[in-house]
């Protein structure tokens, strides 16, 4: 089976070519449009992403409410884990009261599907990352920190590591 690539928009341009203005399915594919798509949606079919929209456990809004959520988590320096995000996801789908538990892969396909996300997620640490973290290291920290983060008030210092230092609390 062939798969082209074409936009939505391009779908229902060739739709409407078809059924509106009276061209053939031939002449009714820009971008690439496959035919079977054509008349597959002029029989009422909807389109591969909303059959497949039905069987997703949360809904489309709720998918892009979530990816927000994450993003700004992000930009404000706290990146959510994978189990964070499945944890937010079964907390709203106990909400809704569907209390079966996610798919093991859940995650990972929906990282797949929402590629930006794949950066944004908290990652494991690495074990030299932990190796790093001696009472030298801890020690030289304070050391320097009058003098170099003088201006950062102590309470408010949330994190230390060797990306820099987090001052104050982010606002959702």
């Amino acid at each position: 089976m062939v798969c082209s690539n074409y936009t939505e928009d391009c779908a229902a341009e060739a739709i409407l070519d078809t059924s509106g203005r009276g061209h053939s399915q031939n002449e009714a594919t820009p971008c690439g449009v496959p035919r079977w798509t054509i008349s597959r949606r002029l029989s009422g079919q909807a389109s591969r992403n909303e059959r497949i929209q039905a069987y997703r456990r949360i809904s489309k809004s709720q998918e892009e409410t979530l990816i927000c959520w994450v993003m700004r988590q992000e930009s404000l320096g706290h990146a959510s884990s994978h189990s964070q995000l499945r944890a937010c996801v079964e907390a709203i789908l106990q909400q809704q009261g569907d209390n079966k538990p996610l798919g093991k892969h859940w995650t990972t396909r929906f990282v797949k599907r929402h590629p930006k996300l794949s950066t944004k997620l908290e990652k494991g640490q690495k074990a030299a990352r932990l190796d790093g973290f001696t009472q030298k290291a801890v020690n030289w920290y304070f050391d320097i920190r009058e003098t170099e983060y003088g201006w950062i008030k102590l309470e408010n210092t949330i994190n230390v590591d060797e990306g820099g230092i987090m001052a104050g609390f982010g606002h959702n």
